[in-house]
């Protein structure tokens, strides 16, 4: 019997035999593998501490830099501890540590985000179509899951298969959350070491979510030529009901879109999303649309567009029940992450939910099947009662120059402002009849709402900007609907020459929606970069002044 090198413990009855030979699939740790496929790699799966030596490697040579949003401690009982000036906590702790310490925290909750999701999908998937079911993804991908193979070692072929991917990505989740209790790690390296781990696993994650919804509701599989769908606030119809879901758990609006097609009611009803959910919808159905992302969550509530506002899970603001009373909209909450507080009604019937959200405003249903017919019949309900009440939502430009009359000049709402906008010289403008400044908040503002907070005479900011952004912009685009993995043809055709300098490279502008106008300005600044000369190799030049920025 012959055991190759890869292969470090074997438990097995004695056998005795000459010339024995085993045919079949390998079964490691769950996985069927197929005899051609072996996995890649010195650490397959990776424990914490695996790839250690190769991040500090790293944070050696690029050290990490702090500035600290906090000199206080106040995560154990033995606080809160003044870590200022030197000073340590009563853990023994520095600002250094504390600072690695909340780096780490922070990429563990955003990678349990990213796990429960995964884990919700896959659970919904699997109830629809087994654990069998394989997993294909058309002719065109030949690696199907590149994160999962590089990280794991192991080709997945049924959503069972991802099952076990997520439980090794679980696992070393509570081992990494474990290193930030009060008396564990000592070593602002290591914290950093461990908030690299915690990054690929938030990866793993998300492509084998992906995966199981690519699969389970048959979304583009590699398609160039996706429909092409419409993005923007204006290009949402008011004139019908309107659905709005936010969040980023796709699984909802399914049922949502599947009531209204098996109704026939796709041109009765606006389906649209903010967020992630809303990019997932339109790769489910070319009818849905998109809002915008969280940046615009509290201007579109505020506007009294929707009607029903269906929430799943992550960037949705803890207020929307309060908010969304002020419009008359009703919501509903739809996953165990956002309860709200709300009576779980899923016990009852449809017909008896919709009649007790009409009453009490707003419901949770964790039954996702009675979540299509309850929010597309509520809709059309409340739509008519509030048809003329969405126009009174946000104030007049009379009303917001009388608004703005009221203002004292504090300037606390410019002090409060993360991105400190000039928000009380726009709103001293419009006491003059003057709304430029205003409108052009509109575009950078991402409507948190602190300056209303902060303002002593409680002025409906976000509101006033909100009209008069709507008035002076039109923000209304087309996009692709997510095509989803790349296909190998395409890999092929433009790796090599890519690599080989024979095509021109590709620049990716990536930003986040807490920076205004951060990818405009990126762009910019690489293209005054390179104004004076050309991007030059052997085969290559780039003309920069034909871009359109």
């Amino acid at each position: 019997m012959r055991v190759g090198r890869g292969v470090k413990r074997l438990i097995t009855p004695t056998v005795q035999s000459k010339n024995l030979k085993i045919k079949g699939n390998i079964s490691i740790m769950g996985f069927k593998e197929e005899e051609d496929f072996k996995p890649k790699g010195p650490n397959p799966m990776p424990k914490v501490t695996d790839l250690r030596y190769w991040d500090f490697k790293l944070l050696n040579r690029y050290h990490p830099f702090y500035m600290p949003v906090c000199d206080m401690c106040c995560l154990c009982t033995f606080g809160k501890c003044d870590l200022g000036k030197g000073k340590k906590g009563a853990c023994g702790i520095d600002m250094k540590l504390q600072q690695a310490r909340l780096v780490l925290l922070a990429c563990c909750i955003g990678t349990a985000c990213h796990a429960a999701h995964s884990r919700h999908l896959i659970e919904a998937v699997i109830e629809k179509l087994g654990r069998d079911h394989p997993i294909h993804l058309g002719n065109s991908i030949e690696i199907e899951a590149p994160i999962v193979r590089t990280v794991m070692g192991i080709k997945v072929k049924t959503l069972g298969d991802l099952e076990k991917v997520l439980e090794y990505c679980e696992e070393q989740l509570t081992h990494l959350l474990s290193a930030t209790h009060t008396g564990q790690e000592g070593s602002v390296l290591d914290f950093e070491s461990k908030a690299l781990h915690a990054g690929m696993l938030d990866d793993l994650v998300r492509e084998v979510g992906d995966i199981a919804q690519i699969v389970g509701y048959d979304m583009p599989k590699g398609e160039v030529d996706t429909p092409v769908v419409e993005l923007g606030i204006n290009c949402i119809d008011r004139n019908k009901p309107v659905i709005l879901c936010i969040g980023h758990n796709v699984v909802p609006s399914t049922y949502i879109i599947d009531y209204m097609e098996e109704k026939g009611l796709e041109e009765e009803i606006e389906v649209c999303g903010i967020c992630c959910t809303a990019l997932d919808a339109t790769r489910y159905s070319k009818d849905a649309k998109i809002v915008g992302p969280l940046s615009r969550q509290l201007m579109f509530i505020r506007s009294g567009v929707a009607d029903v506002i269906v929430v799943d899970e992550q960037c949705i603001r803890v207020d929307i029940l309060e908010e969304a009373k002020k419009t008359g909209s009703v919501v509903i909450a739809t996953n165990d992450k956002m309860c709200l507080g709300l009576e779980d009604l899923s016990h009852l019937s449809e017909d008896e939910i919709i009649n007790r959200i009409l009453r009490e405003g707003a419901g949770l249903i964790l039954d996702e099947d009675k979540v299509g017919k309850v929010a597309v019949e509520l809709a059309r309900i409340v739509f008519k009662s509030r048809r003329a009440m969405k126009e009174r939502c946000l104030p007049g430009l009379e009303e917001i120059r009388a608004l703005a009359n009221r203002c004292t000049e504090c300037g606390w709402c410019n002090r409060v402002c993360p991105n400190s906008f000039p928000v009380m010289e726009s709103i001293v403008e419009a006491k003059e009849g003057k709304f430029e400044k205003l409108a052009d908040l509109y575009r950078r503002c991402y409507s948190c709402g602190r300056c209303e907070s902060e303002c002593e005479r409680k002025l409906p900011l976000v509101s006033m900007i909100t009209k008069v952004g709507e008035l002076y912009h039109t923000l209304e685009f087309n996009v692709r609907a997510g095509r989803g993995p790349i296909q190998d043809l395409e890999i092929r055709k433009v790796g090599a020459p890519i690599v080989l300098g024979d095509i021109p490279g590709v620049v990716a502008f990536a930003g986040c929606t807490n920076y205004p106008n951060e990818i405009v300005i990126r762009a910019g600044a690489f293209k005054e970069a390179l104004k004076d000369a050309e991007l030059v190799n052997d085969h290559v030049t780039l003309q920069v002044d034909t871009w359109n920025l």
